[in-house]
C-alpha cells in the first residue's frame, strides 16, 4: 500500500489482512454483552494475542438495532496493533513518534469529505434521534450510569493563539442532543474553556469518531499545548491531514471521518457527570463537569463506530495513552534539554501508564540523573507517581527486573526523594471519592517519588551462568522438546566492572573441573584471625 491509511475502512482491512482483527457477526448487545467480550482478552490472554473486535449486528437493551458496525481495540488492543497504526515495526514506534515529532506537517483544507455525505440539524436531527442513532457502547456495565463515547475526538480552539487542539475524553450520553464531558483540570479542553469562560463567550466543539489511527494516537496523547495534534499526525502518516470545515462551528475536522458531532460548551453553568469506569481501575465518581449542547451531527451514508476498551488495565487505552506519552517524554529528555544517556522512557502499562515511570540511563555517558528524574516528576501534565532511573541492563517493561534494580542499586535515604505535585484527579490516595474536584477547583497536594536506582560505581557479575553456559542450556532444552521458553533478561550472567583477572582465572578453572587447584591456592594464603 502506498502512503498512509486513506480512512478507518482501509486501516481496518490491513488489520484483518494480519490476522489481528475479529469479526463477530452474531447479535451483541452494546449496553451489556460487547464490552465484557472483548475485555476477557486483556484478563485472559497473552499480549501477543489480542486482537481488534468488530461487532457487525449491534443492539441495545431496548431492543433496537443500529445500521452501523462497532470496533473496538483497534487502536492499541497490543503493541503490534499499535505499529501497524504507525505502519512500522513495533520495536521502531519510539523512532517513529520521534521522528513526526521533530518533522511536523501542517493540515490541508479540502472542500468536501465523506464524513459530510449526511448532515443532519435542527429539527431533521431531532426527528432522527440525533445522538441515540448511534451505537455508544455500556464500557463498565453493572457500574456505568449511561453509554459513554470513549474514542471521541474532541476539537476546540484556543481564543487566544486561535490554534485547534484535539484531545481524547470520556462524553456521557445524556440526552439525544447533550453530552457530558470529563475534561480534568490540566488537560487542553480545560485550558480552551477557561479561556473562553474569561470571555464570556460558550466554547464550540466538534468531537470526530471513527479516524486513522494517527489522529486517535495524537489525540490521546499529552503533547504541548502549542502544538497541533493535526500536524503531529500528519508527521506520523508522512503526508497532510485533509481537514473539512464543519457545518455550524468555526472548526476544521478530518474529512476521512466516519461520524462529527457539532456543539457548543456552555461557560456560565456545569452539569453533573459521572460515574465511570476509569483507567485507574477504579470507578470514577460523579462530580460537576462540562457538557455539550449538540446541534449538528453529519456522518457517512454507512459509518462504522470506534470505541475504546479503558477502565482496568491493562487496556487499550493503557497502550494508547502510554506509547505516545513514552515518546513525548523521551523526546523531552533527549532532544529538548539534550541529557546525555537517556536510553529509554518506559511507563508501566500494568499501572495504567501512570503510576510508574522508569528511565533507562547510561550514567558513563554523563548524564544527570536527578535532572532527568525531576524533568518528569515535577511536570503537572505529564507527571507519574513514581519515577525511577535505572541502568542500561535492566528491562524497563519487567516489574520484576526493575524490583531487583530498586532492591540492591540504591538506598532511600541516598537516592530517593520526593517532589510536590498536583495529583492525578482521579486517584483516591490524593483525596477520597466524596472529595469534589471539578474544572475551578483549587489543586489538591499530591507527590512524586523520585528513585535513582541505577548502580554509583563497579559492581561484580549477575550471579546467573556465564552466556556459552546458558546458550549450551537452550540447545539441550529444546533437545529435551521441552516446553517454548520465553527468557526474561537477565538470562545470563555479565560483568560490570568489579571483577578481577584472578576471579576470571578461578571461574575458568572451576568449569573445567581445576578447581581443587584454587583451594591449594588458598591454602597458602591463610592469616590470623
Amino acid at each position: 500500500m502506498g502512503g498512509y491509511y486513506l480512512d478507518l475502512r482501509q486501516y481496518l482491512a490491513a488489520l484483518e489482512d494480519q490476522g489481528l482483527l475479529r469479526r463477530v457477526r452474531r447479535s451483541i448487545n452494546k449496553d451489556t454483552e460487547l464490552h465484557p467480550l472483548v475485555r476477557l482478552q486483556f484478563r485472559g490472554l497473552p499480549e501477543e494475542q489480542r486482537t481488534a473486535f468488530l461487532f457487525e449486528n449491534v443492539t441495545d437493551s431496548a431492543g433496537r438495532g443500529f445500521d452501523m458496525p462497532v470496533v473496538v481495540a483497534c487502536m492499541a488492543g497490543s503493541r503490534a496493533i499499535y505499529g501497524l497504526g504507525m505502519q512500522c515495526d513495533p520495536k521502531d514506534i519510539g523512532a517513529k513518534w520521534d521522528e513526526a515529532q521533530r518533522n511536523r506537517i501542517a493540515p490541508v483544507r479540502v472542500d468536501s469529505g465523506p464524513v459530510q455525505e449526511l448532515v443532519l440539524t435542527g429539527d431533521e436531527l431531532r426527528a432522527a434521534g440525533g445522538l441515540m442513532t448511534l451505537p455508544i457502547p455500556i464500557s463498565t456495565p453493572g457500574f456505568d450510569n449511561a453509554p459513554y463515547m470513549t474514542a471521541a475526538h474532541f476539537v476546540t480552539r484556543d481564543p487566544e493563539t486561535k490554534l485547534q487542539n484535539m484531545g481524547n475524553y470520556r462524553a456521557q450520553l445524556k440526552s439525544p442532543t447533550r453530552l457530558g464531558i470529563y475534561a480534568g483540570t490540566t488537560q487542553d479542553i480545560a485550558v480552551d474553556w477557561h479561556k473562553w469562560r474569561k470571555l464570556g463567550q460558550p466554547m464550540e466543539v466538534a468531537i470526530a469518531i471513527g479516524v486513522t489511527p494517527n489522529l486517535s494516537y495524537v489525540a490521546a496523547t499529552k503533547l504541548p499545548h502549542d502544538v497541533g495534534e493535526y500536524e503531529v499526525a500528519g508527521g506520523i502518516a508522512g503526508e497532510p491531514v485533509q481537514l473539512v470545515r464543519c457545518k455550524t462551528v468555526d472548526l476544521e475536522v478530518p474529512a476521512q471521518a466516519e461520524i462529527v458531532v457539532e456543539g457548543i460548551v456552555r461557560t456560565d453553568v456545569l452539569e453533573m457527570e459521572g460515574p465511570f469506569g476509569e483507567f485507574t481501575g477504579y470507578m470514577a465518581q460523579r462530580d460537576w463537569n462540562l457538557f455539550v449542547e449538540v446541534q449538528c451531527i453529519t456522518r457517512r451514508r454507512q459509518p462504522v463506530y470506534q470505541a475504546f476498551l479503558s477502565q482496568f488495565p491493562p487496556s487499550e487505552s493503557s497502550k494508547l495513552r502510554g506509547v505516545g506519552k513514552e515518546a513525548v517524554l523521551y523526546k523531552r529528555l533527549a532532544v529538548d534539554h539534550a541529557i546525555p544517556g537517556v536510553l529509554d522512557v518506559i511507563l508501566q502499562e500494568t499501572a495504567g501508564s501512570y503510576g510508574i515511570c522508569v528511565v533507562r540511563m547510561d550514567r558513563s555517558q554523563g548524564g544527570d540523573v536527578r535532572k532527568a528524574l525531576e524533568l518528569i516528576g515535577c511536570d503537572p501534565r505529564l507527571h507519574s507517581k513514581m519515577v525511577i532511573a535505572v541502568d542500561p541492563d535492566i528491562d524497563p517493561r519487567d516489574p520484576d527486573s526493575v524490583n531487583w534494580a530498586i532492591s540492591f542499586c540504591m538506598q532511600p535515604h541516598r537516592d530517593a526523594w520526593v517532589v510536590p505535585v498536583r495529583p492525578l484527579d482521579l486517584d483516591y490516595s490524593a483525596a477520597p471519592p466524596n472529595a469534589r474536584r471539578d474544572v475551578t477547583a483549587e489543586a489538591n497536594e499530591g507527590s512524586s517519588l523520585l528513585i535513582d536506582a541505577t548502580r554509583k560505581w563497579a559492581y561484580p557479575p549477575t550471579s546467573l551462568p556465564a552466556k556459552k553456559y546458558m546458550e549450551r542450556a537452550i540447545d539441550l532444552w529444546r533437545e529435551e522438546g521441552l516446553p517454548e521458553l520465553h527468557l526474561k533478561s537477565p538470562w545470563f550472567g555479565y560483568e560490570l566492572g568489579h571483577w578481577s583477572e584472578e576471579d576470571r582465572v578461578q571461574a575458568e578453572r572451576a568449569t573445567r573441573g581445576d578447581y581443587l587447584l584454587t583451594g591449594e591456592e588458598q591454602s597458602q594464603q591463610r592469616r590470623p584471625a
